[in-house]
């Protein structure tokens, strides 16, 4: 009878524990916290659960702008007045892999400009692997980038974003070459004379460049070629398209003293390929052509090169001045009224008082000397105060 009894009060107690064991609450899985990367530098973070690493950034940029012209009539259409707020989004995702690096990069921005227009654009949005890229990034011929704000004209040299598939050649020792084909419609300026403008795309842009990063500096050489494709004339033939062509050099080097102190030097020559020399020229007659149809049916290339350069210094840790200087000689044989010269020069004095922010004030001048006496010479000036937040 004791021996039942024993039995049967283990039995319950053991069927009691399980009960009270079923209603304990159960321990939450563990948690795939963000772990730094820092295999790419600072800012990149693991995506949880994979081995890609990422990096969000951001930019607020605010300015105040004034603009003077001395020529040209088609400036008085300008306010001399404006405003501008800008945010910039970077997002730059990468992965090691066994064919080498995989990378995918945003920049997307949005632009408020007084009086009341706003703007959105996808400044970059490109991938990388294995030595090639595909995308809309900035152009392989691009090599100076300009110390100045540069807000209101670059001076006399070439910025450009634009649509790529392009293989990068890495030979060691800081050295490598890129050979790119790249939409040759955002380096039309335009085609003049008998001809209605530019057809259609026919082919794209050809771009190369040699490049070496070293300790001293960088420095690239450069070149590409581009079609001009004019279309139906109005003089009733149909003009056949000519291969414009350009070619550059740039160097930038490191300066011993100072912090991020550097001086740089870009030059470039055309043939019916203005753009690549300067992005953002000034005419006294406000035209800029690749090329110029005759009467005869003949098509004259444009002939233009220009030549730029910049320094920067700091003078304290906080307190930074920024100067550039370029020009510009374009000429048309068949048209040479429309030949002018542009002179440059901009410089600013910036004062960032804590990590991530950035004040300063920034002057730009250009003077405009025209080969005509149609057309008067002139000068235009702008003045900015900016100030930004990176983060």
């Amino acid at each position: 009878m004791m021996g039942r009894l024993v039995v049967g009060l283990g039995a319950g107690l053991l069927v009691s524990g399980a009960a009270q064991a079923a209603d304990l609450p159960v321990a939450p899985e563990p948690i795939d916290y963000v772990r730094v990367c820092d295999a790419f530098g600072a800012g990149f973070y693991y995506i949880p659960g994979t081995d890609t690493c990422i990096s969000v950034r951001g930019r607020v940029r605010t300015e105040y702008r004034y603009f003077e012209s001395e020529y040209a009539d088609h400036w008085r259409d300008y306010n001399s007045t404006s405003f501008r707020a800008r945010g910039y989004i970077y997002m730059d995702s990468r992965t090691n892999t066994e064919f080498g690096l995989l990378r995918a990069y945003n920049e997307f921005r949005v632009t408020a400009d007084s009086p009341g227009s706003t703007s959105m654009s996808l400044e970059r949005a490109f991938v990388q692997f294995g030595g090639f890229t595909f995308g809309k990034t900035q152009s392989f011929y691009d090599f100076l980038e300009y110390t100045t704000f540069a807000f209101a004209w670059y001076p006399s040299v070439d910025d450009t974003k634009t649509p790529v598939a392009a293989y990068t050649f890495a030979f060691g020792n800081g050295v490598s070459s890129t050979v790119s084909i790249e939409s040759s419609d955002v380096r039309r300026t335009d085609i003049g004379g008998y001809a209605p403008g530019y057809g259609g795309t026919k082919y794209p842009d050809l771009v190369a460049n040699v490049r070496i990063d070293q300790g001293w500096g960088t420095a690239q050489v450069m070149g590409a070629l581009h079609q001009v494709w004019p279309g139906y004339d109005a003089i009733g033939t149909t003009p056949d398209s000519e291969l414009g062509w350009v070619a550059g050099a740039g160097v930038n080097f490191k300066l011993p003293f100072g912090s991020g102190a550097s001086v740089n030097f870009q030059g470039s020559y055309s043939q019916g390929a203005v753009n690549y020399v300067s992005a953002q020229p000034t005419s006294p007659t406000g035209d800029v052509y690749d090329a110029y149809l005759d009467a005869s049916g003949d098509l004259d290339l444009s002939t233009a090169w220009s030549l730029s350069g910049g320094f920067e210094f700091d003078l304290t840790k906080t307190v930074g001045i920024n100067v550039m200087a370029g020009y510009l000689d374009y000429q048309n044989d068949a048209w040479a009224d429309g030949d002018f010269k542009n002179y440059d020069l901009q410089g600013n004095l910036t004062w960032s008082p804590v990590s991530g922010l950035l004040m300063g004030v920034e002057v730009d001048y250009r003077y405009v000397d025209s080969s005509s006496p149609l057309y008067d010479d002139g000068s235009v000036w702008a003045g900015d105060f900016r100030v930004q937040r990176t983060f």
